[in-house]
């Protein structure tokens, strides 16, 4: 046996299927409740979990909008995950349960009705029978909704400057 066959039928006992797994698996994720369903957000995308103090509400502003509070210094518009998720307005509290989703430059403040764990993530699927949200990333199998955080921060209810008509500041002077 020559030194390439030996080499080649080693590197064949070596050698390990190469597998497509979904990036999200082995992936830690805070685990938030929103109008009673579980939502996961990969931590990798949550900036932080926290209670804000105060929130001052805005009048002449979508649902969404919750109002205005101060969030590392900064004031910040904060958005209501129950408006988000397709439930009712909530009611503005003293302390309110909040992520702080993407960049320091450009934070995306959701209020949620509480925080409910963190989790690994595992394999998950698209939702069978409903239709797929576009943020929606895949359900596990005990039914946890998990968010693609990448595509939330792009969705127009958020933007300060989408397309007409999709804005969450619609109609406000600047």
């Amino acid at each position: 046996m020559t030194d390439d066959e030996r080499l080649l039928a080693r590197a064949a006992r070596l050698a390990v299927p190469v597998a497509i797994e979904d990036p999200d698996h082995g992936r830690s994720a805070i685990v938030v409740m929103i109008v009673g369903q579980r939502y996961a957000f990969p931590l990798a995308d949550v900036r932080r979990a926290s209670i804000l103090g105060p929130i001052t509400v805005l009048p002449h502003v979508p649902p969404i909008v919750l109002g205005l509070a101060t969030s590392d210094g900064d004031v910040r518009a904060v958005f209501d995950g129950r408006v988000w998720a397709g439930g009712t307005r909530r009611s503005v509290m003293e302390n309110t349960p909040v992520l702080i989703l993407g960049t320091a430059v450009a934070p995306l403040v959701l209020a949620i009705d509480s925080f409910a764990g963190s989790m690994i993530l595992g394999t998950h699927k698209p939702p069978a029978g409903a239709p797929a949200a576009t943020w929606l990333h895949g359900v596990t199998d005990d039914g946890v909704l998990v968010v693609d955080v990448a595509a939330l921060l792009r969705d127009p209810a958020f933007s300060p400057d989408p397309a007409p008509g999709t804005r969450a500041f619609e109609g406000l002077s600047p």
